[in-house]
């Protein structure tokens, strides 16, 4: 039986005694909902540092990743980002009110998709390529005509991410009048692909440009920057990346 896409899975529950928390990790284009975020040592140990080390820099939140059909070939779904986005935000509403995190505040208003808004204080990205990648123009039309051998078509994240697509212009616009609101990070890759030789996500396409970003070159290639091992220095900067997030804009430093 197929597992279920769009979800929501929780890899570290709340703890009483703290503030309330919540941090959603989202995996991209071909990713997974768990291993994008897993580093695998010589010895063949796992650490999955979102549900391995980060409660321990960040006690008390609840850590979740969410699970969506991001396959660039064969994927079931015709659907792309604004549509998994809005189940994103349905999912992380009910997971709100199924923990009752909203206990302390009145009743005046039902915990529902405004306030995921009004709540979130921050974002932190990895190789997000806001104004898409050149490669996404060779991968559409290789997967073009694999998905024409298997009957499917490609996927739409593809066609949104190549490079000043429409659809990512879109986002894009739709996103900046409301980024002030937000404490902004923005990691980018500093090591090229081993087989294509050149970075998939360019800074300039990585870094959305905002006053009020912090930004930070993270060692490793596309796919390996957000995965640390114990004992992997990269691994600092995140978790205080994220925790100053948590804080919200006025809190966060600027650079």
């Amino acid at each position: 039986m197929a597992e279920e896409q769009g979800e929501l899975h929780i890899l570290q529950p709340p703890t009483a005694g703290h503030p309330p928390l919540d941090i959603v990790a989202v995996h991209g284009l071909n990713g997974h909902y768990k291993d994008s975020f897993t580093a695998k040592s010589k010895t063949g140990k796992t650490t999955m540092w979102l549900q391995d080390l980060l409660p321990d820099k960040l006690p008390g939140a609840r850590i979740m990743t969410f699970k969506y059909d991001a396959r660039a070939v064969a994927s079931a779904s015709p659907h792309g980002v604004r549509e998994n986005a809005v189940k994103l935000i349905r999912a992380l509403r009910d997971k709100r009110e199924d923990n009752a995190l909203r206990a302390a505040s009145n009743d005046k208003s039902h915990a529902g998709i405004r306030e995921i808004s009004e709540c979130t204080k921050g974002i932190v990205f990895f190789g997000t390529p806001h104004r898409g990648s050149d490669d996404a123009k060779w991968a559409t039309l290789i997967t073009g005509i694999v998905s024409t051998t298997i009957g499917r078509p490609p996927s739409e994240f593809l066609k949104t991410l190549r490079s000043n697509s429409e659809g990512l212009m879109k986002i894009s616009e739709d996103f900046r009048p409301i980024a002030k609101n937000y404490a902004i990070a923005s990691f980018y890759e500093e090591h090229v692909h081993r087989v294509l030789g050149h970075l998939i996500v360019e800074k300039t396409s990585a870094v959305m440009g905002v006053s009020h970003e912090e930004t930070m070159m993270m060692g490793g290639t596309h796919s390996s920057m957000c995965k640390f091992g114990r004992n992997d220095k990269r691994f600092d900067p995140v978790w205080r990346s994220i925790r100053r997030a948590a804080k919200g804009r006025e809190e966060s430093s600027t650079t």
